[in-house]
């Protein structure tokens, strides 16, 4: 009995560090996209600025630290469809096209956002 309340213990707890691992990243990784879609919008004549540029290298750095943990941990195509958007969206900041720059922060921030919500146990989501 000790056994089997020790490793459901264990497995109760790596699921805990999960959902707090994967819900930190993705609430960070939201917040430098706002900050970069307000850059964006700040900067809408020159959107390869070098505050917007720098603000995407740091995304792209935290992005890739992160995506090897969260392949393991998710859906690969939740993960895939993610770094699409945010590869995507430095190469249009570099190439600065104001209008795509928009799209794919608006639609990086959305997608997140329906991370978050299916990725914590809500009653709704369970039944």
């Amino acid at each position: 009995m000790i056994i089997i309340l020790t490793v459901f213990a264990v497995v109760v707890g790596c699921i805990i560090g999960e959902m707090v691992y994967e819900n930190r990243l993705y609430n960070d990784l939201q917040s430098d996209l706002e900050r970069i879609a307000v850059s964006i919008e700040k900067n809408e004549e020159h959107v390869d600025n070098p505050e917007t540029v720098e603000l995407c290298k740091k995304l792209v750095k935290k992005w890739e630290s992160g995506k090897r943990v969260l392949l393991i941990l998710q859906n690969h195509n939740t993960v895939r469809a993610l770094d699409d958007k945010i590869v995507s969206l430095e190469s249009v900041v570099k190439s600065d096209n104001y209008n795509d720059a928009v799209i794919f922060v608006t639609s990086a921030i959305n997608y997140i956002d329906d991370i978050l919500l299916d990725g914590i146990p809500f009653l709704s989501n369970i039944l």
